[in-house]
């Protein structure tokens, strides 16, 4: 039997090979983001499922409708940036699956090239926004209509609004009244910053190789890097090891990076630096 016939059987190494949407396996993660709270995390754990244009993840920790998280295919060594739709389903203990979205469906990050699903398979729903109450009736990814059937609401952005805001189910079925759903293009990727910021607050141990030490605190982080603020003093161009996020119930994961630039914080002691990620 195929993967395309069993999604259980999909493979997820380097070998790139064709599949449809979607496929269930177990993919080995890590996920980057903030937690409810606004405090950030960082958590191994594996897909449920994904697609080209989206996934399922398992996570321990809560996360925030429409926020950006960072995930990395350990299998790939592929970080990229995917939004959160919705919760799906609560599994057990303190274990959730989530729905996110892929904002560089392009990106090969799962390693498979994906054929198009048939033209007219893609569902399609009557949504309205919670707070215009405009109603379309719009194409769906596997993922944003999983969302939907389960929790009955979504987050995407809204023309009219001119801001992400909450869509549910719509009970009009006026179609002629409906307002035509044109959905804002990402820019192409030359147009984007080649590592995208997110303001994460977030414990990091830094050490260098004089034996410098600290448990310093992240002002913002990327796929290519992070910038934290500390006490101690490190130079420029030298390497570090950091493990993010430090806590002592966390798994240890060290990364090798180098300090691209250094400024003083304004009315404190403290410096900035900015660390670049070492492959």
């Amino acid at each position: 039997m195929s993967a395309q016939e069993n999604g259980a059987q999909a493979p997820a190494g380097t070998e790139k090979g064709r599949r449809s949407d979607r496929i269930l396996a177990p993919i080995p993660i890590r996920v980057i983001a903030s937690d409810m709270s606004g405090v950030g995390f960082s958590e191994e754990t594996t897909t449920v499922s994904f697609n080209k244009h989206g996934a399922c993840i398992s996570l321990t920790h809560a996360l925030l409708p429409d926020d950006v998280i960072l995930i990395l295919n350990r299998k790939t060594d592929i970080e990229e940036e995917f939004r959160v739709v919705g919760a799906l389903r609560h599994v057990f203990g303190e274990r959730s699956e989530w729905g996110v979205e892929a904002i560089n469906p392009e990106s090969g990050i799962w390693g498979i090239e994906f054929t198009p699903p048939p033209e007219g398979t893609q569902p399609k729903a009557l949504i309205e926004c919670g707070a215009c109450q405009t109603v379309i009736h719009s194409p769906m990814y596997s993922i944003e209509y999983d969302v939907l059937l389960v929790t009955g609401l979504i987050s995407r952005h809204c023309d009219r609004c001119g801001e992400t805001t909450r869509w549910r189910p719509s009970q009009k079925t006026d179609l002629p009244e409906m307002v035509t759903e044109v959905r804002k293009a990402a820019p192409p990727s030359t147009d984007r910053r080649k590592a995208r910021r997110l303001r994460l607050v977030m414990r990091v141990r830094v050490r260098n190789s004089w034996g410098v030490t600290d448990v310093a605190q992240t002002r913002d982080v990327s796929k290519a890097g992070l910038c934290f603020l500390s006490l101690k003093l490190f130079t420029v161009g030298e390497e570090v090891h950091m493990i993010l996020p430090f806590a002592a119930n966390s798994v240890p994961v060290e990364s090798k990076a180098k300090i691209i630039w250094s400024n003083l914080a304004e009315g404190s002691p403290a410096r900035y630096y900015g660390v670049a990620y070492m492959k």
